[in-house]
Order: structure tokens, then C-alpha cells, then sequence
């Protein structure tokens, strides 16, 4: 009963800063139905936020895989979400003042922001296909209300349009490309285990392989818009 209880207490210690961003998430929902206060609002993302980092800076040390094996945390993954925290800290910043004058509306912005942070974070700690996806999709939807989060601007809109359009679309290819490994490697989602399936399988003809390659790169090119699929990026810029 202490063993299982001490690996629930890991389990929970190792995403602990998600689950502070989470529950602070809701609380910006639930504030903003009721108070309607900006400053409010704000102050509890941003606390949140130096909490979490706080937290990853107490986790540095830590190396463990929790859930099952679809969470793997490291100074690896440590590192690149606590880059993640202080850059939303940053955002919110430098964000806040702006949105106010400009009449948007800050608890929409601030859940954007928490919701592309928590993305972004379980994607630095994703160790299978379908945490990768789900977390890469986390990151993405927010980013794509981001881009057209300026409602009454028509260029934001048009950057919103196409970037759900290419963002769509890639996303298609990449699950397309993980599928094709999924299948390869005889069923395996975890990527050690994936990566040892298709090593191991001798029957993989190499062009299944190609095709699984190709398509991971074309759909990860689209998403961080790399050259050659950086056509679309100029003008989802121009309206953000």
C-alpha cells in the first residue's frame, strides 16, 4: 500500500507544474464569469506561472517515467518547460497593457497562453505517438485562437483562416506518418518500444519506411514552418 502510494505521489510530483497551470486555467473560467476583474485575472496566470517555474527549478534533479510510460521526465525535458513558463511570463507581460487599451478581452488571452503553455510542456515530456499528438494539437489550437484573437481586425482573421488551413492539413500528414509507424513497428506507441519494433521487424519493406519518414517531416516542417513549408508563415505573421 506505501510502494503504490509513493509512485501516486511521483506520478503527480513529476506534473505538478501542469497541474498547477490547469487548476489555474479553470480558476481564470470561473473568475471571470463572476468578477470581471483584468488585473485579478492576470495576476493569478502570472503566479501560476513563476510557480510552476519554481517548482521544475525543485524537479532538476528528478529522472523518472510516470504514466504508464507516456511521460518521461529529465533535465532534458525540464529545461525546455521551464523555457516554456518564463516565456508565457514574458508574454503576459508585455501583453497585458496592450490588450487593455486596445479593448480585447484579457481572461481569453490569458487561457490561450495557459492553454499553448500546458501543451507545449506535455509535448517536451511526450515518450508515445499519442501523447505527442494530443499535446503538439494542445499547442496548436491555442496558437491558431492567438492568430485571430484580434476579432475586429480583418488581417488577424485572415491569419487565423490559413493558418487553421496548413495547420490542419499538417496535422493530417503527421498522424497519417505515425500511423504508418504505429503499423510497422507491429503495434508499439511508446517510442523506445516503437523504435525497437521496427528495428527488429524484418519484413518492413523500406519504403513503408520512407513513407513514414516523409510524412513526419512534412507534417513537423508545416508545423514550425521550416523551409521548404514556410510559404504561409509571412502572412499569419502580418496579422498576429
Amino acid at each position: 500500500m506505501q510502494f503504490d502510494s509513493f509512485f501516486a505521489f511521483q506520478n503527480i510530483f513529476s506534473i505538478l507544474p501542469e497541474i498547477i497551470l490547469i487548476s489555474s486555467l479553470l480558476l481564470i473560467i470561473i473568475l471571470d464569469l463572476t468578477l470581471k476583474n483584468p488585473f485579478l485575472l492576470s495576476s493569478l496566470a502570472l503566479i501560476s506561472l513563476v510557480l510552476s517555474s519554481i517548482i521544475l527549478c525543485f524537479q532538476w534533479n528528478l529522472s523518472t517515467v510516470t504514466f504508464l510510460g507516456s511521460i518521461e521526465i529529465n533535465c532534458f525535458s525540464i529545461i525546455f518547460r521551464l523555457i516554456l513558463t518564463l516565456c508565457s511570463i514574458l508574454c503576459v507581460l508585455i501583453s497585458i497593457e496592450y490588450i487593455q487599451c486596445s479593448g480585447m478581452t484579457v481572461a481569453e488571452f490569458l487561457i490561450f497562453i495557459l492553454s499553448a503553455t500546458i501543451g507545449g510542456m506535455f509535448l517536451s515530456s511526450a515518450n508515445d505517438l499519442i501523447t505527442i499528438f494530443v499535446a503538439l494539437e494542445c499547442l496548436s489550437f491555442s496558437s491558431y485562437l492567438l492568430a485571430g484573437y484580434a476579432k475586429r481586425d480583418i488581417r488577424s482573421n485572415e491569419a487565423a483562416i490559413k493558418y487553421i488551413l496548413i495547420g490542419g492539413a499538417s496535422s493530417s500528414i503527421l498522424l497519417y506518418g505515425f500511423s504508418w509507424l504505429y503499423g510497422l513497428s507491429g503495434g508499439k506507441i511508446l517510442l523506445n518500444e516503437l523504435l525497437i519494433g521496427l528495428e527488429h521487424n524484418s519484413y518492413i519493406a523500406p519504403l513503408g519506411i520512407w513513407i513514414a519518414f516523409i510524412c513526419v517531416i512534412v507534417g513537423i516542417g508545416f508545423k514550425i514552418s521550416a523551409v521548404p513549408f514556410h510559404q504561409w508563415s509571412p502572412d499569419v505573421y502580418e496579422g498576429v
